[in-house]
């Protein structure tokens, strides 16, 4: 047994060392804590979590053996916490103090890990059994600031030495596979563009898991997606734009009257000329009662056949990319998440999307109109590197807006069209004025500046504007 911090039901065997080593190899998983793993297997067996008079004498022992000699002074250095909770060292010749003090400090970490098996829920994680989804819920602790263990003895583990509230880092587990789970599959495809974490089976997951989202791999899914990681700051950005009526993209459907129409559909009557359209039954009506018939025929109520042309168009989508080298790091990912979010509206039919990278101009415009292209497109600009000059954004706007209707005239099944602006620039763009750009709306988005001007300008065009993205 490897920890004393919790205790197993009397007929249970904890996994050994060896068993441990095996399934953390299969989850990609280099160094580990076989305390907690230990931990966490009990819980999920039923066992229980030991009260800290249980184990302080064990801890006490523990720091008594492992205490280094004293320095050339006689002393030992401890740590000492202010009434603020922040720790200091001191030093001291006084052995048993010294003891005492890292005893205390020992009980806090255990303490502080013990509040987190309270709360953590094993089952949440991937995994057919309570081996493999601990080593699952490691996995996703490790990519946490202070979750990565240091051999097998592993602890103790950063995250939970100097941690006021362990809870929240069980919480934080649960909300990223949460957040997993609640992926549409539009996200699925654009934050995993390849196909690598959904087109694979996991091994770590029961039948009744990978029941809601078949082939995906939950595990490796959550991994990118931990608080804080770049395609984190991606998702977020794009479903906070879904909230944004003004954003919903969707694909317009119109049926037109085509004497050699495949498809047939029923309006009302429009006048008394289309009588030979009228459907055999309401001829009946005619000769029971022609008053009535005239009536419903002079008001709309007797519908007609006619053959019909069904006619689509998407909606046309222009995104503005400003190049300027300080759009790198968490801008970057801010960006991608906008470019993200209207790539959502390809996946499902509703959108054609262009993309330009511009500084003082346009540069090399990206289309995506099917979903493989939205893939591609999303791999590329997730990857890419901003590196442009000065930032011309009117000047830019202006030319969108020419680009779209070039295409509009030139036989394109699209109609409302939009410009998206995405920048970190806080200049005026008093060089464009919605009359500039007829029938065109301009989204402005500014990441983690003021720019009241973009703002007031989109919104002059019945667009958003937000800025300190």
């Amino acid at each position: 047994m490897y920890t004393f911090r919790t205790s197993p039901p009397a007929t249970y065997l904890p996994p050994t060392t060896e068993e441990m080593r095996e399934v953390a190899n299969g989850v990609g998983l280099k160094s580990f804590s076989r305390d907690l793993v230990s931990d966490l297997c009990n819980i999920a067996a039923g066992g229980s979590v030991n009260s800290p008079s249980f184990y302080r004498e064990i801890v006490r022992e523990r720091v008594e053996e492992t205490l280094p000699a004293p320095n050339r002074f006689g002393e030992w250095i401890y740590p000492v916490r202010g009434k603020n909770g922040i720790k200091y060292f001191e030093s001291s010749n006084d052995k048993q103090m010294i003891v005492t003090a890292h005893t205390e400090e020992a009980m806090r970490y255990h303490q502080n890990v013990c509040d987190f098996l309270q709360v953590v829920d094993l089952s949440r994680f991937p995994g057919g059994s309570p081996l493999k989804q601990a080593m699952s819920l490691l996995k996703l602790l490790s990519k946490q600031q202070g979750g990565q263990g240091g051999g097998e003895g592993g602890e103790p583990l950063p995250i939970f030495t100097d941690n006021d509230r362990p809870e929240g880092t069980a919480e934080a587990l649960h909300e990223t596979i949460d957040t997993v789970d609640s992926l549409s599959a539009e996200e699925q495809d654009i934050l995993d563009p390849e196909g690598k974490n959904h087109s694979v089976e996991d091994s770590t997951q029961s039948d009744g898991q990978r029941s809601g989202h078949s082939g995906l791999n939950r595990l490796a899914v959550a991994e990118d997606l931990v608080e804080g990681s770049d395609k984190r700051v991606m998702l977020d950005i794009s479903r906070t734009l879904d909230d944004f009526t003004k954003l919903q993209a969707r694909r317009q459907v119109r049926m037109e009257q085509d004497p050699t129409g495949e498809e047939v559909r029923q309006r009302p009557m429009r006048s008394l000329n289309e009588l030979s359209r009228v459907a055999k039954s309401a001829l009946a009506l005619r000769q029971q009662s022609s008053g009535y018939f005239l009536y419903q025929a002079v008001t709309g109520q007797i519908p007609v056949r006619e053959r019909v042309t069904r006619m689509e168009r998407k909606q046309a989508i222009f995104i503005l990319v400003d190049g300027s080298g300080s759009m790198r790091g968490r801008k970057h990912w801010k960006a991608t998440g906008v470019v993200m979010n209207r790539l959502k509206a390809v996946l499902t039919d509703d959108a054609v999307v262009w993309v330009s990278v511009f500084d003082t101009q346009l540069g090399k415009v990206q289309r995506a109109g099917t979903p493989d292209e939205a893939r591609n497109l999303i791999r590329e600009f997730a990857a890419g590197n901003f590196s442009g000059g000065g930032t011309d954004i009117a000047t830019s706007v202006k030319a969108a807006h020419a680009f779209i209707q070039k295409e509009i005239e030139s036989g394109a099944a699209l109609y409302r069209p939009e410009v998206v602006v995405l920048t970190d620039e806080d200049s005026s763009v008093s060089g464009v004025a919605k009359p500039d750009i007829p029938g065109t709306r301009v989204h402005g988005f500014a990441m983690e500046v003021s720019n009241p001007s973009l703002v007031a300008f989109a919104r002059s065009t019945g667009g958003v504007g937000k800025d300190k993205m």
